[in-house]
Formats: C-alpha cells, structure tokens, sequence
C-alpha cells in the first residue's frame, strides 16, 4: 500500500493555559480564551487567530505592540480530534513540518512527544502511543506551547549571560530570532503550529530523506540520489524471520539542448540490512541552469518512489530540479581573499539583495507573497537572495521561486548578532536542525552557499565579549566545527562560509575589506555615503541606508495627527538606536536641515537620500570589478511598516530605492565617479572557460580621450599634460564587450549646455570602461551653478559638483499629458521637460492606496520626455497627481528661498 498523508488543517482549538496568563490580559480576552477557547488556523500562529476574534489589536499598527506583548509570555494550547484508525496501514505517524517553538505533545493525556525547535520536522508514532488499539481511533491531540520566555529563562540559568546588542533572550531559544525584535522588526514573540501537520499511514517502509545533489560533468547533468528510508518492522512478507529487499527507482524528465525530450531512470535493491543508498542518473546533453542575466533556468521533474520487488509503490517523492556546477573560489591573491562564485565555470558578478522574514507572523507568509517578493527582486535586476540568519530557513515555496527566477540562494543558518550558548540541550538542537535543513533545501538549484552566522564573530572581537564571556563557549564552536562538518556531510556539493562578514581566517579581522566578505555600516551609522568610496571590499555582503516606507503606507499604519517625524507613532515605527538623528544626521550634508514638523520634505528627502547613498557604493564597488566581485544590499524587504534600510516596503510598495536599485543592477552601469587610483585586477583578472553562455570578464580597461593635446597612452591609462579632470566616466559591462559613445556635457542650471563632447567606449569583452574627461566638461567653472550629465544609449549618470543644499536650483517647468494606456492597463504619463527637471518623483499612492508607477527619480534637460506607466489611478485623479507632493521635483524639496543665489 502506498503512504496516504491526510492534512490537519481544520477542526483546531486553540486556548490559553489560564495558570501562565501573564500580566496585562484584558479581562474580557481572558474570558473568551478559557475553556474551549476559539477557533484555530493550522499552520499558524496564535497571534492570527487573537486578531481575527477581535481578542488582540494590530501589533503593526500605531504603538499597539507593547499592548500585545503578553501573548509571547503566555502558553497555549492547540486541540483537535484525531483518527488514528490504521485504515489497513501498518504504521501511523503524526507528522509536524514545524512547530513554534516549546511544546509538549499528548494524546488523549498520553505524551507522545516534545520539541523545543521551531526550525525542525518532527514525526512521532501515532499506534505506539495508542497501544496499537483500534477501538475508540477517534483521539484528542493536544498541543501545548510553552512560552519561549520560560525556556530561555531555564538555559540561560545554566549557560549563563550571552552578551549581544540586544536585551531579548533569542539566543537561549532555536526560534526565529527578529519575533524578539530588531533594529527594523517589532517584538512579536509568536506560538503555534508554523507550518503543516499531518497524519501519514504506512507499510513496509517509507521514504525518510532524499537527497538530490547535482553537477555537470562534460555536458551529462548527474543526479546523485542519496535515498534514506525507515522500515515499518512488520514487512517480512516471505516469512523468512528478516525484512525483504526494496527498490528505489529515480526518474529524471526534461528536455536536452537540442530541444527534444528525455527521460532517464535508475534503479537500486537494497538488502534489509540497508537502510540508505545511492541512486545515480545521468541526463546526456542537460540543458543547464543560469542565473538571471547569464543564461535559462531550465528544471528537470524527478521522480523518486520506493518500491517491493514486485514493483508495488510503498512511497514517492517528486520535485524539480535542475543541473549546474558551482565553485566559489577563495584563493589568496595579491591584495587578500576573494569572495569569488562560479556557476559553470563562469564568474557571477553578483547583485544582491538581503531577505528577512517578510511577516513578523511569519507564518502568514504564503506561495503568492513569496512570488510577488522574489518577482520584484528580479525586475530590480537582482540575481541573489540572502536568507538572512536572525529569521527562518524558508519554505519549499521561497527556493522553488528563486530555482524558476534565476535567483542564486546564500542560506545563513539561524545566528545573529549574539554569542550562542554550546552546551546541551541547544548543542543537540543545532546538530538535529541543521541536518534536517541542509537535506531539505538540497533539492534547489538556486542554493550555493551556507554561510555559519550573521556578525557573531566580528561583534565578538569589536566589541569585546570575550572579557564577559571568559572560557564560556558561545557559538565558535558552532560555526569553525560542527556546522562545516554537517554540510560536508550532508551536502558537499555546496560552499559553507564561517560567517558573514569573515576574511577566511581567525588570524585577520573578520570584516577586512581585502578577504572574503564585508559589511559596510560605518557609514550609515558614523558616516556619510561619500566614504563607501574609502575602499574597495572583494565582497559586500551587507550595507544599507534607511528611509520609511511609503507614504501610504506609513498613513495606513500611523494614526498621529498630526503626522510629523517626532510625532508619537512615527517615532515607535522606528527601532534603529538613535535611527531618526542617523537619518537627520544623513540628510545634512547633502540636503541641510529639514524644518521641524514638515513631515511631506522629510518623507521625500529621506526617500532621496537612500537612493543617492546607495548609489554612491554600488556605483564604486561594481566600477571596480574584478577586485569587488558582489555587492548585497540591506535589505529587500520589511516585517511590518518601519523606517528601515528595505528597497520593497511591508506592503509591498517600492520605495525609489527599487528603481534605482533597476539601473544600479543592470548589466550595463554607466556612472561618474572622482578619479580612481585604485588597483582594480588581483594579479590578473579572474579567467573564465571560453565559450561558456556566460561570457568572460576581462580586467579594468582605462580609455584615453582622443585628440586630446599632450597626451600620451602608457600601456592602457592615458596621461594628459594640462588640468586633469578630478571626475571620469566608468562603464561597467557585465556580460559582453561594447561599442558605444558616451555624450558627456556640462550644463547650467537651466539645463543649457556649456560644453559637449562625445567619447568612445570600447571593450572587447565584458569588463569595466574608465573614459578620462577633458577639462572642457571634467571641470566645472561654477560648483554651485553646474552639473556635469552623461549618457549613453539610454542611461544616464548624473554629477553634481556641490552638495544639492548648495546648488542655485531653478523652478523646473515641465508639461504633463496623461492618457489611457494603449492596453488598456493603466495611464501613460508623458512629461515634457521645458527646463532641467532634476530628480523628478511621482507617488500616486498619496492620491489612491492602489496607486503605482513604474519608475522613481528622473532628471530631463529641455526638450526631453519620458513615459511612466501609472496604475491603481484614473483620468479622474489627474489634477490630484499633478499637484505637489505627489509629483515634485528637487528644487521644490529645496525652497527656492533656502538656495544659495
């Protein structure tokens, strides 16, 4: 008989324990969860259902968080009725895909089990709790969850203080860490059953693990099938006093790279003394998956089922995958470590996006949410996701997305920002949670690298928790031993890195700019944007620039009126230390000071500044490949409606930083940066394999400008005897050479050129462009009344020579025509610009909630125009759209009266 699984998803009561009621319970809520208590969503955590009943108000919203705060310190319990009939079956499990967090399980008062990890699949046997019976099947399983707070408290008796930055006690506890609050994240400490349960009848045997590691080897895709499987102990169906033989069978079905299909199988008896084997398949001709930007993400069905000799079907398993090889190449070179990943054989210049839990209650979080995020992330020209390591390992659901959309997957295990006790029980959870998650998420061709924890060494040595820690173990152990152990075990095909950042040695600090991996927050936290140009990290796995969210959604979650960025409910949407004088801080240099109160300036000059500060790094790392080969911003996404470092807001709105992120993280990136004198190739630039899809990088070509007088070229850097321009053009092409012009101009402040010149840009492979200007448009006569403006095809850099406080900005004029658009699907806005409109911004959402447009700051010289697509609005909400601040430009931000004249 084949395994039949039945899903518990309905029929669930969830209660309080009335004796661990905490503190500050409403009376009338306390009343309505006694006894029977109401009703439950499986999978689910308690905060849903407390919010559906009317029980609990919006933790999100306004500052109810800290009037929601005693759900974390309450326990609860789940119950429902259960069939534990064997239906002819052998064996019957109770199967439990997670569960958040402390629990005790029990059927009709008998305890069949307990767990204390949220991040582990658990099973427990249904029959051998019940004594086999099958009279009375119809039992009540309970659920009891224990308050995280408690199970902490009873670690960190024993393990004793663990110093961090933060005073919640998530280290003593394997949950999602951020449900205890963070520099972005509320505190909502959640309980309940996360993800699906489940009764599963069986016989004979079932498949208990499957493990498909890929790789290619001259063109053959090879599926390497590490099958596990658990016998019943009753399938001794010849009667011969042992077990008999079983059969595994993988079916791997696709198409080759002539188009045609294929459909390879193997097959493997096993003894009754096996209980794991390994079933190889091979694909002639595999069409490989790519990255987005470097080729297709074909994906491959596989077919794994465990069979009798008589070929009865005891249990499948089927999913997609698809075959590639990777490397990350970490060889020391002239300047340190790279930080170096290849997928079949070609070198990916890497543009990232750091994710955190999309939900507080996380797991409100489903397949559509998940897809829409993930889209977003590749429109934005993004090709990695970063699982961050202060949340969860993500469900079948996020990776299946990255594997279709191209998106490589860096996993960190669940370890941030805290030393991390290494005694028992923790140890034991650690060993059992990762196993379970490395085997799990194998099947997923987007994952490439594990990475140990988040900060935790780097914080251990800049912070100096040794001296509090003494000879405690606080999670080292972890990430240089145990965890590299368990990957090379359990999956070897992928990289494990200690930590992000880390320099590949604990002989060096770990967030060296010249090995391995590095976070940037110096700047943000103590700096301005313009000192992401003071170095050139091989890697930049972390770094970021906060702004709030939309305007709508900052209204639909802040009632304050009237709304400032002091007011009472715009301050709590904040959680960053000393976030709101970091943001100030960050606008005065470039902005000045934003008038107290005038909450419409600092909304849109807060958006501004995050898109012009990470600019300033991106633009500086990625013109420097190959000695920087990746860059991850922070971070993608947010958990609730919060001033945060996010390109996509909680409600999924995209701030102007994802639009900006669009041109950062396209495969051609045209900038103007100061001069460079930084040596971009580490002794030679990466080789990749000629011919591969992906191209070849070449290192850093260095263009003189032609007919320039008394210069002459030494190697391939031009040298110029006059002034030299203190800016040059950097063209940065990811994929494949160029022949292209670049008009380089500079203007007044009514847009009308000054100079022009037309230069060449030429690369005979993929790599970097570095266009010495002359000093007819490479030095400005007037800092405060010039900008220097670059274009080539259809990109456009822009350099402003002072600080835009400082500029002697003119009234921009412009005509705006709306129009149906042509499918039908929303308004065509076309702007005509009769002036130099600098920095342009349109946010429909501040006329309709549903309101979108489809690109962030522009600037346009006389004459040009621009066409933005505008949904969720109608011809009725034209003059609304046209008026300020739904549609402004810079010189508005900056009163005319506060410019210099």
């Amino acid at each position: 008989m084949t395994l039949d699984r039945e899903e518990l998803r309905d029929a669930w009561t969830v209660s309080i324990v009335e004796d661990s009621a905490p503190a500050g319970v409403p009376p009338e809520v306390r009343d309505a969860l006694r006894g029977a208590g109401i009703s439950a969503t499986v999978p689910g955590q308690v905060h849903t259902d407390l919010e559906r009943e009317g029980l609990l108000p919006d933790p999100t919203h306004d500052r109810n968080e800290a009037a929601t705060r005693w759900v974390g310190r309450a326990d609860w319990t789940y119950r429902r009725t259960v069939d534990v009939d064997p239906r002819g079956h052998e064996r019957v499990d109770l199967v439990c895909e997670g569960l958040d967090t402390v629990t005790e399980l029990t059927v009709d008062g008998v305890q069949i089990g307990a767990t204390r990890n949220m991040h582990r699949r658990y099973r427990f046997d249904l029959l051998d709790a019940t004594g086999g019976s099958n009279t009375a099947t119809e039992r009540e399983l309970e659920i009891l969850f224990e308050s995280p707070y408690r199970e902490a408290g009873r670690v960190a008796a024993r393990a004793g203080s663990m110093p961090g930055p933060y005073d919640e006690p998530f280290p003593y506890v394997r949950k999602m860490a951020s449900n205890f609050g963070w520099d972005w994240g509320l505190t909502a400490v959640t309980s309940g059953p996360w993800r699906d349960v489940a009764i599963e009848r069986w016989s004979t045997a079932r498949l208990r693990d499957v493990r498909p590691l890929v790789d290619v080897e001259a063109g053959e895709g090879v599926l390497d099938a590490h099958i596990a499987f658990e016998r019943s102990g009753m399938n001794d169906l010849d009667q011969d006093g042992e077990d008999d033989d079983l059969v595994l069978v993988v079916t791997v079905s696709g198409e080759t790279v002539e188009g045609t299909k294929t459909r390879q199988r193997s097959r493997a008896q096993v003894t009754p003394k096996e209980n794991e084997t390994v079933v190889t398949v091979r694909i002639p001709e595999a069409r490989l998956w790519w990255p987005r930007g470097y080729g297709a993400q074909p994906l491959y069905d596989v077919f794994v089922e465990l069979q009798t000799v008589e070929g009865e079907v005891l249990d499948r398993q089927t999913f997609r995958t698809g075959f590639r090889s990777t490397r990350i190449d970490t060889t020391p070179d002239q300047i340190g470590r790279p930080f170096n990943i290849h997928v079949n054989g070609t070198l990916i210049d890497v543009r990232g996006v750091n994710w955190i839990p999309d939900d507080v209650i996380v797991s409100r979080v489903d397949r559509q949410r998940y897809q829409g995020r993930l889209a977003a992330a590749a429109d934005l020209n993004a090709n990695l996701v970063r699982v961050w390591g202060g949340g969860v390992y993500e469900s079948h659901d996020f990776y299946e997305a990255c594997d279709e959309l191209g998106l490589l997957v860096w996993q960190d295990f669940p370890f941030a920002c805290s030393a991390y006790p290494e005694d028992e029980p923790l140890r034991s959870e650690v060993v059992a949670e990762a196993r379970d998650n490395v085997a799990r998420l194998s099947r997923h061709p987007s994952l490439v690298v594990w990475n140990g924890n988040n900060e935790n060494i780097w914080l251990h040595d800049a912070d100096g928790w040794g001296d509090e820690l003494g000879d405690r173990g606080w999670g080292l152990d972890y990430y240089l031993d145990l965890l590299p152990t368990i990957v090379d075990a359990v999956d070897p095909s992928r990289f494990y890195t200690v930590a992000s950042p880390w320099s590949g040695s604990e002989s060096l600090p770990a967030n060296d700019v010249d090995h391995e991996t590095h976070h940037s927050w110096d700047v943000w936290n103590r700096l301005s944007d313009d000192h992401y140009r003071d170095s050139v990290p091989r890697f930049v796995s972390e770094f970021g620039w906060q702004a709030p969210p939309a305007w709508r959604t900052l209204r639909d979650a802040v009632s304050d009126d009237p709304m400032t960025p002091t007011s009472p409910g715009v301050v709590h949407h904040q959680k960053a230390a000393d976030g709101m004088g970091k943001l100030a801080r960050g606008l005065e240099p470039r902005f000045g000071t934003v008038p107290d109160g005038d909450l419409d300036r600092w909304h849109w000059l807060t958006q501004l500044q995050q898109a012009r500060a990470i600019a300033t790094g991106v633009e500086h790392w990625r013109s420097h490949w190959p000695r920087n080969t990746g860059v991850i911003v922070w971070q993608l996404n947010d958990l609730w409606s919060v001033s945060s470092w996010s390109a996509i807001d909680s409600a999924g709105r995209l701030k102007p930083l994802a639009h900006e992120l669009r041109r950062l993280y396209d495969d051609v990136l045209l900038a103007i940066r100061p001069v460079s004198t930084v040596r971009t190739a580490p002794g030679g630039a990466p080789a990749d394999t000629a011919g591969r899809p992906g191209g070849s990088d070449q290192s850093t070509a260095s263009l003189p400008v032609p007919d320039t007088a008394g210069s002459t070229a030494r190697g391939d850097t031009a040298v110029i005897d006059r002034p030299v321009a203190p800016i040059e053009v950097v063209v940065r092409s990811t994929r494949r050479g160029l022949d292209s012009v670049v008009r380089v101009r500079r203007i007044d402040m009514a847009g009308q050129t000054l100079a022009e010149v037309h230069l060449p840009v030429r690369l005979d492979g993929a790599g970097v462009g570095v266009v010495t200007l002359p000093e007819s448009v490479g030095i400005v006569q007037d800092r405060t009344g010039e900008l220097v403006v670059a274009d080539m095809d259809w990109r456009r850099a822009v350099w402003t020579p002072s600080a835009d406080k400082d500029m002697r900005w003119q009234p921009a004029h412009y005509r705006a025509a709306f129009s149906e658009a042509e499918d039908g699907d929303g308004l065509e806005l076309v702007i005509e610009a009769e002036s130099l409109v600098r920095d342009l911004l349109l946010q429909p959402d501040r006329v309709q909630p549903e309101g979108t447009v489809d690109r962030g700051f522009m600037t346009l010289l006389p004459g040009e125009r621009v066409s933005y697509r505008l949904r969720g609005v109608t011809e009725a909400d034209v003059p609304r759209l046209t008026e300020g601040p739904a549609m402004w430009t810079i010189d508005r931000e900056l009163s005319i009266s506060d410019i210099p004249q």
